[in-house]
């Protein structure tokens, strides 16, 4: 164990109002909960060990469990006294889970930089290799992406939506198939896939730029397929989607690479020929 971390447990261990967390986004996710909930509020701090935690998911506040209906559907925003980001704890973690946490490397990319994404498919060989150079540069990049975001909305009522690209799509996908069948980057990405083909059908976003981001996800490695996942099934755990507002879906579409606006009119016409497009079976 590293000098820092063992520094956090002394500094910690004769308080009971402190929660430290050693895992991966679930881990995170549902000590938050706790932290949050328990003598309304400890302090919290996450030691993320998986990359999509280090990207993504111990920065910004948001913690909660699942529920039957939908993806974190019980939860609050309780922002953690640290995080502590160690690239190096991820060099035994598997290939599908470092995999996984690239596929928010790319959200980034294309809600916020397109310098991002074009470092992840020029440099993708070097990421898998955890060469720590590389891999330091695009977590910090994704972390200082993600933070200014919620320094100007911590609550979600206006720019923080971005962050939610592919996670409308993606979040069904986890919820019908009960979170065990897919990592959440793995959901996301076919998320961020059916946002662009919506987008393309809108004439929002140019093919070339939905080519491209195909392009980046399928040159990380194989997604489990979708085909016998039936849009229906994904259409129905949308309307349980906690981005519903007044009846309505807020959608996060891609207008080009490193731009997005957020919609609130997709039909389901639109969302059926797009979910065919990328693969779910009517």
């Amino acid at each position: 164990m590293s000098r820092v971390y063992e520094a956090l447990i002394r500094a910690n261990a004769d308080r009971a109002s402190t929660v430290i967390t050693f895992g991966g986004g679930v881990i995170g996710d549902m000590a938050g909960f706790a932290a949050a909930s328990y003598l309304r509020g400890v302090a919290l701090v996450h030691v993320p060990t998986t990359l999509l935690a280090q990207v993504d998911s111990s920065i910004g506040g948001k913690v909660g469990v699942n529920h039957a209906l939908g993806k974190n559907l019980i939860g609050a925003f309780y922002q953690p006294h640290a995080v502590v980001i160690d690239p190096s704890l991820l060099g035994t973690l598997p290939r599908r889970e470092f995999r996984a946490g690239l596929y928010e490397v790319i959200k980034y990319g294309m809600t916020s930089s397109p310098a991002l994404l074009e470092r992840v498919a020029r440099e993708r060989k070097a990421i898998f290799a955890r060469t720590p150079d590389v891999l330091t540069a695009v977590i910090g990049e994704s972390c200082r992406i993600k933070a200014e975001v919620v320094a100007q909305d911590e609550k979600e009522s206006g720019l923080r939506r971005i962050l939610n690209f592919g996670h409308t799509a993606g979040h069904a996908l986890e919820s019908v198939t009960k979170y065990r069948r897919y990592r959440h980057g793995e959901a996301v990405a076919y998320g961020m896939l059916v946002a662009a083909a919506l987008a393309v059908g809108r004439d929002a976003l140019a093919e070339r730029d939905r080519q491209a981001l195909a392009d980046v996800i399928v040159s990380l490695g194989p997604l489990p397929p979708v085909t016998d996942v039936s849009s229906a099934e994904i259409l129905g755990a949308m309307r349980h989607d906690k981005k519903m507002v007044a009846g309505r879906l807020n959608f996060v579409l891609p207008t080009g690479i490193g731009a997005t606006t957020i919609v609130d009119d997709v039909t389901e016409k639109e969302m059926n020929k797009a979910l065919a497009q990328v693969g779910f079976h009517r």
